[in-house]
Parts: structure tokens; C-alpha cells; sequence
């Protein structure tokens, strides 16, 4: 059997491979599009819940950032309808990429807690900001001053000890929290 070596036969075949892929995934990302849109919509309402636990329901409400950090805010109310506390969703950069962080905030302006939904950090490292060792430093917090990132010790009421190794997404976390502080602050009338 003799092969054909002639560049555009080649070229042609080459061609009709990619055409085909490109077929392929299109119709993939069809399909799966939908469900995909739908499980990103369960974990941030799962992520809601967990931040603001004492919320029935959450309304998103209309807000203006000049940071780029949030992404949307919602006014949680109890089964009553009265209003309980904030979950802001904030994206910061960290160390591997984007950040999906949810915060919850009360109306007190104490953090409720903080849960990483997605993240694209490094195994081992950043990643370990989505972890309960880490994003439980947040919850209980006062939001009177920004809360700032320590290396190393007792942290003070408005420090976070950082991840070791993974200072720059300890940092992005905590400039998330901080943005949606400033957020529910705009909201409530604060500067």
C-alpha cells in the first residue's frame, strides 16, 4: 500500500478532522449547557444558605460596583419576611485565576460566614481557601475596619491568618470579603 504524502491531501484530511471535532464539541456544549447554567444556580444557593443560614429567601437587589469585585447581592429575609443580613457574591483574583466567593453578612455588619463555590488555585496550596480551617477565621468578624492578612500568629479582630504558601489568595479572599462589606455598607447608607 502506498501512502500519499501530497501536502494538500494532507492538508484536506487534517481539515476534515478539525471540522469534525469542532462539530463535536459544539454539539456537546449544547447539550450540556443547560445543566450546567442549573448546577451553577443549585451551588450558589447552597451557597447562600450556608453563609446566611438564617435566611428563608433571597432577593437579589440592584447595586452598582465600582470595584469589579461584585457580582450580585442579595437581601436575605427570615420565614417572617423580615430582613436578616446580606450574601454578597464577589469574584477577586487569586493566584490560579478568578475566585466565586459568597459572603453573608448580617445586619449588624458581623461576616456570617464565607464560602469559596469555585476556584481555579493550585491543589494543596490555594486551594485550602476553600476549606473550613480557613474560611471559618471569617465568620464572626466585624466589618468596623477592612480586615487585613497576617503570615503568621495570633490574629487580631480584624486579621485573618494566611495560607501557608498561598499568601496572594489569602490576600484576594480577604479583598473579597472586604468588597462585599463595603457593598452592604453603600447599601445600607454608609460610605
Amino acid at each position: 500500500m502506498q501512502k500519499n504524502e501530497n501536502p494538500v491531501v494532507l492538508s484536506a484530511v487534517l481539515l476534515v478532522i478539525s471540522l469534525v471535532v469542532a462539530l463535536l464539541l459544539a454539539f456537546t456544549n449544547s447539550v450540556t449547557k443547560d445543566k450546567i447554567k442549573e448546577n451553577t444556580i443549585k451551588e450558589q444557593n447552597a451557597a447562600k444558605q450556608e453563609v446566611l443560614p438564617a435566611a428563608a429567601e433571597f432577593n437579589e437587589t440592584e447595586f452598582t460596583d465600582d470595584t469589579g469585585l461584585v457580582k450580585a447581592v442579595f437581601a436575605g429575609k427570615d420565614s417572617g419576611g423580615s430582613p436578616v443580613g446580606w450574601c454578597v457574591n464577589v469574584t477577586p483574583s487569586g493566584y490560579g485565576g478568578e475566585l466565586d466567593i459568597m459572603v453573608g453578612i448580617l445586619n449588624d455588619g458581623t461576616v456570617s460566614g464565607m464560602k469559596v463555590v469555585s476556584h481555579s488555585e493550585t491543589a494543596g496550596l490555594g486551594a485550602k481557601a476553600a476549606e473550613s480551617g480557613f474560611s471559618s477565621q471569617f465568620t464572626g468578624k466585624k466589618t468596623d475596619e477592612p480586615l487585613s492578612v497576617i503570615k503568621n500568629g495570633t490574629p487580631k479582630n480584624n486579621e485573618i491568618v494566611a495560607i501557608s504558601g498561598a499568601t496572594i489568595t489569602s490576600n484576594a479572599v480577604k479583598n473579597g470579603v472586604n468588597a462585599a462589606v463595603d457593598a452592604v455598607r453603600k447599601l445600607n447608607g454608609g460610605v
